[in-house]
């Protein structure tokens, strides 16, 4: 027979284990952290937007590739499609009124791209023509789940902002940091 010594130790009773309190962040901190918060959506907006067009012009170079396509056309929607790009918002120049010229410019330049698609023949042996029109109409109607993603996080940015004006006065530091544009109307 043999036997087995129990080696175990015996558990610790009343054992403390330090639980590490976080200090409160500082105002700069929590700027700099709403601020980043609101940078990173919209980043994550203008990618969505430029693949967007990406999409347009490999579209378009995909009717390029039939025999029989419209070469005319597709030569003035890769025109349009870099023109209707190159005028996109920025955080800077954000207004109504360039939103809804942006908005109007890109749903006819993709109603446009759509149609020569349509009455392109052969394009049916591009199966990636269809692809990329469903990612574009997708990351259309996605552009404003970003937007109100962008607006949630630029409006708490602003509202610290707000709240915190006179600390953020005071404080040669902060004293750069601005409200942010919104695509939403705030009442």
């Amino acid at each position: 027979m043999v036997a087995c010594k129990n080696t175990d130790k015996p558990a610790e009773e009343n054992k403390t284990v330090e639980v590490p309190v976080e200090k409160e962040k500082t105002t700069a901190e929590q700027l700099s952290a709403l601020n980043d918060s609101a940078n990173v959506k919209w980043a994550a907006m203008a990618k969505l937007d430029s693949q967007k067009f990406a999409d347009i012009k490999r579209l378009l170079e995909e009717i390029s590739y039939c025999k029989k396509y419209d070469e005319n056309a597709v030569q003035k929607l890769l025109k349009l499609n870099t023109e209707v790009h190159a005028m996109a918002y920025t955080q800077g120049n954000l207004s109504d009124s360039l939103i809804d010229l942006y908005d109007a410019r890109t749903t006819d330049l993709i109603n446009k791209v759509r149609n020569l698609k349509s009455k392109t023949e052969e394009i049916s042996q591009h199966p990636l023509a269809d692809q990329l029109e469903n990612e574009i109409l997708a990351a259309d109607e996605a552009l404003l789940r970003y937007r109100n993603n962008y607006d949630q996080a630029a409006g708490a940015y602003n509202s610290f902002l707000e709240q915190n004006k006179e600390a953020i006065a005071a404080d040669p530091a902060l004293v750069t940091y601005q409200k942010r544009k919104l695509f939403s109307i705030v009442l």
